[in-house]
């Protein structure tokens, strides 16, 4: 369905939530995959899962905001698997605070993970795929790049300069056959959304406001992002880079 067999991807934040549940649908879909993330234990997991199905995945505990590291990880990808055809850029922290609460230290840490991180991974495979004159390249914004809630400036301030820095890759790189595109997940049943919930005054009714806004009435599974990335990485979609694609429900139409 996707002809993606023997491509090779990087995927980070893949411990758990969107990158896991993509990480084992391009995986089951022939690609070879690299788990990027912290959580060691939790890659392990992701990585005996996509094995026990009959996939290849091998975990790559890295700090997507350090450049040796990443660098690092790069480089064993190629001596594992060869150059990436593929990378996720989807490695992420969220911060829910008023701009005078928000701290020096919290703000240069989010920007660092959400921002830089994905400035060093894909500046660390696009040598490789310059080289072979293909490549595909999925960056994980937000729909807060384009209407923010209440004490999301920080966050909605990473996830919209992605959007920028993905329309200047995809320039940067289309004579070298280089697609570089965002996704927009919608809210998502993911860690960082139930955290949110957890961290409100009142969860429950957090919870069902923000279901109250989504024309679909539902919260996105993980799976149903991980479809959208593997077109935007396939063949399928060989002509569309330098945009973004929204999966939410129906969210951003009536901002």
């Amino acid at each position: 369905m996707w002809n993606l067999e023997g491509r090779i991807a990087v995927v980070t934040g893949a411990a758990n939530g969107i990158g896991s549940a993509t990480a084992s649908m391009l995986a089951a879909a022939g690609v070879r995959v690299v788990a990027v993330d912290l959580d060691r234990t939790a890659l392990e997991v992701v990585c005996d899962r996509i094995g026990s199905a009959g996939g290849q995945a091998i975990a790559a505990v890295t700090d997507v905001s350090d450049g040796a590291q990443v660098e690092r990880m790069v480089q064993e990808t190629r001596q594992r698997f060869g150059d990436p055809d593929i990378l996720f850029a989807n490695a992420a922290i969220q911060l829910a605070k008023p701009v005078v609460e928000t701290s020096e230290q919290e703000w240069d840490r989010l920007h660092a993970v959400n921002l830089k991180g994905v400035f060093l991974c894909c500046r660390a495979v696009l040598a490789g795929m310059r080289a072979q004159k293909r490549g595909a390249i999925v960056i994980s914004s937000s729909g807060h790049a384009f209407a923010t809630y209440r004490n999301f400036s920080a966050y909605a301030s990473t996830k919209g300069a992605l959007v920028a820095f993905m329309r200047g890759v995809a320039l940067d790189y289309a004579a070298d056959g280089i697609r570089c595109n965002c996704v927009i997940p919608g809210a998502t049943d993911t860690r960082l959304i139930r955290d949110y919930f957890a961290q409100s005054a009142d969860p429950g009714k957090a919870r069902a406001d923000l279901l109250a806004s989504i024309p679909l009435g539902r919260l996105a599974a993980p799976e149903d992002i991980g479809k959208a990335v593997l077109f935007l990485t396939s063949d399928h979609a060989s002509y569309i880079t330098g945009t973004t694609l929204a999966v939410d429900g129906g969210l951003l139409a009536q901002a």
